[in-house]
């Protein structure tokens, strides 16, 4: 999303240029991002819900969040009974007013697409576009349950008041990936989901999110391009420029936040694969051994694959320099 910053040094950021905040550069890639999550949705679908191998590893790990006995598990545990109704409205509603205290209010319509469309998919796949059939004896059928709604309903909400929190996003981020994380284990340990349904949920809002940057970042390129074919309106104060170093600091701190997420998000997902890689075969689901060492990898995976979400979210979220409409110019 977009988001008060620093002008730059010598004038004002050129429109057309590469990664600026008018260039294409951050719009391509986060639509590519988009583009990627839609196909690791339909490739996870069908390894997982689609052939006997995948349901049959889906069980293992399964069977092993039920088995699991730790703090893990715990947390995770009461962290799922928080993604309800009235705890999902509040945390939207803290993003609706941090938007109109930071006068941000076009901000609404992206968010609210983001939030509506990664649900409405949700609800679409798991009723009308996938079904699950026991492809494989003594696998336990969740029928309608992929993709998970209860970890989307957290993970859009959560995203939604990442992007609404301007230089609070920092603090956001780690925490709500740690919420999200924490909610979509719990919808294993309780047995309310499978772990493909949970990762399919997080895929799904990475997805709208990657999407609803994209076109933000198209729009604010038009934005600075019709801006800069009228260069005659008004003079612009010098008073503007004091602010800078203020941003700046904003800004590295954003990074500072996206690059650890994302080693510790590339850290788990590096852990998780190599360790699922690593099971013995064929799996046995009623060996406990193994049924514990899948769920801590596939807890792994979920964990990186939301790091790795939220340090991409806080890298392609297209910076913009401040308006002129009312701090720059005179008439």
């Amino acid at each position: 999303m977009t988001a008060a910053g620093g002008p730059r040094p010598g004038g004002a950021a050129q429109p057309g240029g590469a990664a600026g905040p008018g260039g294409l550069t951050r719009p391509l890639l986060s639509l590519l991002a988009a583009a990627a999550c839609t196909a690791a949705l339909v490739g996870l679908a069908r390894a997982a819900v689609g052939t006997a191998s995948g349901q049959r590893l889906d069980q293992l790990i399964l069977s092993g969040a039920g088995a699991h006995q730790g703090p893990v598990s715990r947390y995770a545990e009461l962290a799922v009974e928080t993604v309800s109704v009235p705890v999902v409205a509040v945390l939207l509603g803290l993003a609706v007013l941090l938007v109109l205290l930071r006068r941000r209010a076009d901000l609404l319509l992206p968010l609210g697409v983001l939030v509506l469309g990664a649900n409405l998919t949700t609800q679409v796949i798991k009723h009308l576009l996938v079904t699950r059939e026991a492809l494989a004896p003594n696998i336990d059928i969740t029928p309608n349950s992929f993709p998970s709604g209860h970890t989307t309903l957290a993970a859009t909400a959560m995203i939604a008041l990442v992007l609404a929190g301007g230089r609070a996003r920092v603090m956001l981020a780690p925490l709500g990936a740690l919420w999200t994380l924490a909610a979509g284990i719990g919808t294993l340990v309780v047995g309310w989901h499978r772990p493909s349904d949970v990762v399919g949920a997080i895929v799904v809002a990475a997805a709208w999110t990657f999407l609803v940057l994209g076109a933000d970042g198209l729009r604010e390129r038009s934005r600075r391009a019709r801006a800069a074919a009228r260069p005659g309106h008004g003079r612009r104060r010098r008073s503007a420029e004091p602010s800078a170093p203020t941003t700046s600091r904003a800004h590295r701190a954003e990074l500072v936040c996206a690059a650890l997420l994302g080693l510790g998000g590339a850290a788990g997902l590096a852990y998780g694969a190599l360790s699922l890689a690593s099971l013995g075969l064929p799996l046995d689901l009623r060996d406990t051994a193994q049924q514990l060492d899948a769920f801590i990898a596939t807890s792994a995976l979920i964990a990186g694959g939301t790091g790795s979400w939220l340090a991409l979210t806080l890298l392609l979220r297209t910076p913009t320099s401040r308006r002129p409409r009312t701090a720059e110019r005179v008439p």
